[in-house]
């Protein structure tokens, strides 16, 4: 019978905010079982003529089973990215699902006892990455998916060259517009149009305080010499209208309350558009900043094959076929269609992707509260 661990962890703020000592893990719930399978999934052709992929196959079958820990399977995703899983390998999935931070402290606990249980973690970029850093994570450089070629939107290696971690599907920090408030030709077209006059006091905007988004959107733009800090007081001079985060400005947007908020994903408008919100994305074009979800193979963990196995599916087109309609989300791979309403489904023109250094300052100017006086004029 297949099962669904869940532990419930709360939610941490932004991608890069500082998560809190972790607590002790709670029991797990009760399993959820998803159906029963009507007859085995036929065995893709990609793995019939793939060796490489093909011997992966058995030894992931031979181990049994991979146990996952994870930020985002949570509730119908987790169960839907369980069920395709095993359906096409026959491979037991079991998720733990918490926070990266609560995630790494127990790695390293399981590390000194010598008792690893995961064998798979995904999550925030920074999370995953620190765990790569704290020596935990192996490469996934050979996996079979990573030969192909011309199939990426953004390329799995691109925030660790080294293969240890993998993204798993893409975000952006877009602009969104209230379309009964603005007119297509009324939108900001690049970030100076922000400045206009007829902006002022009426911009959303998370936090700096509370909220990393300022500088995981500002951060790459200022390195790249897109923006420059002049540009981030001449911001902040517009009187942004400060929310406590994407929930809160997604609904301030809905009801008309301001016409622009600046600071969110696509993603977080998903369900406010499906349930007729009259929101869209708007591209500035002189580029708009870029994260990913990430993934890592544990090291020594129990499974390893069937661990890299799920990596490699995830990555594949049935598997990004899989999440992203499950999740509503967007996908690394162009032959897949994603799973965003119309209207946020808007690939910006001008991506602009972290670096790993750039991760690093991110947290360190978030914790310093680095741009806090340009962007948050006292009133």
């Amino acid at each position: 019978m297949k099962r669904l661990v869940v532990m419930a962890f709360a939610l941490v703020f932004g991608a890069l905010a500082c998560a809190p000592a972790a607590s002790p893990a709670p029991q797990p719930s009760p399993p959820t079982k998803a159906p029963p399978t009507t007859q085995p999934a036929p065995v893709p052709a990609a793995v019939a003529g793939d060796p490489a992929l093909q011997n992966l196959v058995e030894a992931a079958k031979k181990e049994g089973s991979v146990t996952l820990y994870s930020f985002n399977f949570v509730g119908d995703v987790g169960t839907a990215m369980q069920r395709g899983f095993e359906e096409r390998y026959g491979v037991k999935v079991d998720i733990i699902t918490g926070r990266g931070a609560e995630f790494i402290e127990r790695l390293k606990t399981e590390a000194r006892v010598g008792n690893r249980t995961g064998d798979f973690s995904e999550g925030s970029q920074v999370h995953i990455f620190n765990m790569k850093n704290a020596g935990v994570s192996t490469s996934l450089k050979d996996l079979p998916v990573l030969r192909e070629k011309d199939v990426w939107k953004v390329e799995p290696t691109f925030l660790d060259p080294d293969g240890q971690v993998l993204a798993a599907y893409p975000t952006f920090m877009q602009s969104l517009v209230n379309t009964r408030l603005v007119k297509p030709e009324e939108e900001p077209k690049s970030w100076n149009d922000l400045l206009q006059p007829k902006w002022k006091g009426k911009i959303l905007f998370t936090d700096p305080v509370v909220s990393s988004n300022a500088y995981i959107i500002f951060q790459p733009l200022v390195r790249t010499g897109i923006l420059n800090e002049d540009y981030l007081q001449k911001l902040g001079a517009q009187d942004l209208q400060f929310v406590t985060g994407p929930a809160e400005g997604v609904q301030k947007l809905s009801r008309g309350e301001s016409p622009l908020f600046v600071s969110s994903q696509a993603i977080d408008a998903s369900n406010a558009v499906r349930e007729g919100a009259p929101i869209k994305i708007f591209d500035l074009k002189e580029g708009t900043a870029g994260q990913a979800i990430m993934m890592t193979v544990i090291k020594d963990g129990p499974h390893p094959n069937a661990a890299r196995l799920f990596a490699n599916w995830w990555l594949s087109q049935e598997g990004q076929s899989v999440y992203t309609k499950a999740k509503g989300a967007p996908t690394i791979r162009k032959d897949v269609k994603g799973g965003l309403p119309a209207g946020l489904d808007l690939d910006p023109a001008k991506p602009v992707l972290p670096t790993a250094d750039d991760l690093a300052l991110q947290g360190k100017m978030f914790s310093d509260k680095a741009w806090v006086p340009l962007l948050k004029k006292a009133k």
